[in-house]
């Protein structure tokens, strides 16, 4: 089991434990990497690289200050025993996240793209979506319109699901950046649009989503990540 608990080199991290290790994004990787692309693709530079280079039977992501809580200890991370026992009658683990325009200010995921700034963004890539791959940028629209989403790109799960979203997912990213353009006034675009549709992916599969119920964070964080 691998888990790779993102950030960059000013971040501070927990300590890691026998299934999880630092990946930093602002550090130059060996291997199949996007490294160029962090201040873009922001978590999604570790995915990336846990797809094309680790080799564990289960695989995941959580960041520097957010982690999969255990179901049973407070404010200790889920354990390789916890993840085994829900993986055995559930494909992935995600966390989610409800919009309430009385708390986020935001009715949907839709919502929040048009009126957050990068409604452009959105607009080009429901485009080249919609050209492209079959009219998936409307079925992506229509799913943003609900209030959940699964959130962070975060994620525990055998290899071969990740696997085969990461084959899915990354040649749409690469259209749209082609499509698009990648420039500082659009900085980490392709990692809000897979947070997203990562939702998106998980129902069009029919996977067996066990939602988290405990998402924990820390404070230890130092400010200026690209993630």
């Amino acid at each position: 089991m691998s888990i790779y608990v993102v950030g960059s080199s000013k971040n501070l991290f927990l300590e890691c434990d026998d299934i999880r290790e630092k990946f930093i994004v602002d550090a130059p990787h060996e291997g199949a990497n996007i490294d160029p692309l962090n201040p873009w693709y922001c978590e999604l530079t570790g995915l990336y690289y846990l797809w094309k280079n680790a080799t564990s039977k289960y695989v995941g992501l959580e960041h520097y200050r957010r982690f999969f809580a255990s179901p049973k200890k407070n404010k200790q991370r889920m354990s390789k025993e916890e993840v085994e026992t829900i993986l055995k009658d559930n494909d992935i683990i995600t966390c989610r996240f409800r919009h309430h325009p009385k708390v986020t200010g935001f009715s949907s995921g839709y919502d929040w793209f048009q009126k957050a700034g990068p409604a452009d963004e959105f607009n080009a890539f429901i485009e080249i979506m919609n050209s492209k791959f079959n009219g998936l940028g409307d079925k992506f629209a229509d799913y943003t319109q609900e209030r959940e989403l699964v959130q962070c790109n975060m994620f525990v799960s055998t290899k071969s699901v990740v696997d085969e979203y990461c084959e899915w997912l990354f040649p749409k990213l690469a259209a749209f950046d082609k499509y698009r353009g990648l420039s500082d006034s659009n900085r980490r675009i392709d990692g809000y649009l897979a947070e997203h549709i990562f939702g998106y992916w998980i129902r069009s599969r029919g996977l067996r989503n066990y939602v988290a119920t405990k998402v924990e964070m820390h404070f230890l964080a130092r400010a200026g990540s690209n993630i």
